[in-house]
């Protein structure tokens, strides 16, 4: 599913689902982007209006020279076979994308489209009418770098600008560079995190308003997992080459626990409940032998009386940060300070990293 003959990407059978979002992620270079321009600027040539939004997290990537980088690809000129010739590229002008005929003197054909930064969305767009765009196109919104505060809200905000009551279809495109995303959980993605690669799920969200026939009026979600394309390049090795050609998520290196587990008497141990939706058990060790003291960290199997987490609670035993007052997790304080923390593995050390970082104050 979603790698055509071609060994590229193609995203007819998203399309078949016919959702308002669209988000399809993979590893690298398998074509998604290639898909989603080209099926967009399709429709702007044969219909003659600029029907296509390209959507920036922010203001500095939407800067002429990267815009017009985007629409240039490698092995093929896509301009060129849409419009048959009557046009070579698509070039940002004066707040609009066009067709163009490059030259001596470049010629602009017909304006394609509308490109916007979410950081200045509010700001910016706000009462401004844009009634041809159909198709928007939200580039690497998964991300390892920070989300935007309230970042899915301001993207529907953005949405309704452009496209008041109509429908329109968004493409929300992924690199699989973290799984720590406020869209997930925003918008109950709730599979998406052990979603198998080859298959579509399909969420719906009440918008809170009745149709004409009085039924109940959704939102539709469908979700992609692309798996790798089976071009395989000999430019990758080693952990690179599991993420871009094996379809592994991208991550970092960590360091894990020295020895055995069986190692270890344990000190102390919670439960981290990130505002991402991640689960940690977070354990106090020493080792038998060296009486050397570490933090080790997994994936949550079951919740401690004590639980750190952002979301409130009455209960003394649940707060937000570790305690100053209880011994052992100034131990686990210390730590953290020291570099002495170990994880079950690299995926687990960067969504750890990633939750804590998502936090409105760093709870360890």
């Amino acid at each position: 599913m979603g790698i055509a003959k071609n060994g590229y990407y193609s995203g007819d059978e998203i399309r078949v689902h016919k959702a308002q979002y669209n988000i399809i992620y993979s590893p690298r270079s398998d074509g998604k982007s290639f898909d989603a321009k080209y099926y967009a600027l399709d429709k702007a040539w044969k219909s003659g209006k600029p029907c296509l939004a390209l959507i920036r997290r922010y203001q500095d990537d939407i800067k002429t020279e990267l815009v017009n980088k985007y629409f240039v690809e490698r092995d093929i000129n896509m301009i060129t076979k849409i419009t048959n010739g009557q046009a070579d590229a698509v070039l940002y002008n004066r707040g609009y994308l066009w067709f163009a005929k490059l030259g001596d003197k470049i010629e602009y054909i017909q304006r394609c489209g509308e490109v916007f930064a979410l950081s200045i969305a509010n700001k910016r767009y706000k009462s401004t009418g844009h009634p041809d765009l159909k198709y928007f196109i939200f580039e690497e919104f998964m991300t390892d770098e920070g989300y935007l505060p309230q970042e899915p809200d301001k993207l529907q905000n953005l949405i309704s600008t452009c496209a008041r009551k109509d429908e329109v279809e968004v493409y929300l495109l992924g690199n699989k560079v973290s799984r720590v995303s406020p869209y997930f959980k925003e918008w109950g993605l709730s599979n998406i995190k052990r979603q198998p690669m080859g298959t579509i799920d399909d969420y719906y969200h009440l918008t809170g308003e009745i149709d004409d026939n009085g039924e109940p009026v959704k939102t539709k979600i469908s979700v992609e997992h692309v798996p790798p394309s089976p071009k395989k390049s000999k430019m990758f090795f080693g952990r690179a080459a599991k993420s871009i050609q094996g379809g592994a998520w991208e991550t970092n290196d960590y360091p894990r626990i020295p020895g055995k587990i069986d190692e270890y008497d344990e000190i102390y141990a919670l439960t981290y409940q990130s505002i991402t939706d991640f689960n940690f058990t977070v354990k106090l060790l020493v080792h038998k032998s060296t009486g050397n003291i570490l933090t080790f960290i997994y994936p949550a199997k079951a919740v401690h009386e004590r639980i750190v987490t952002g979301t409130f609670n009455p209960d003394p035993n649940i707060t937000p940060a570790l305690k100053r007052d209880i011994p052992a997790e100034c131990m686990i304080h210390n730590c953290f300070i020291d570099n002495k923390v170990v994880y079950s593995d690299n995926l687990t050390g960067d969504d750890f990293k990633q939750s804590c970082e998502a936090e409105i104050s760093y709870p360890f």
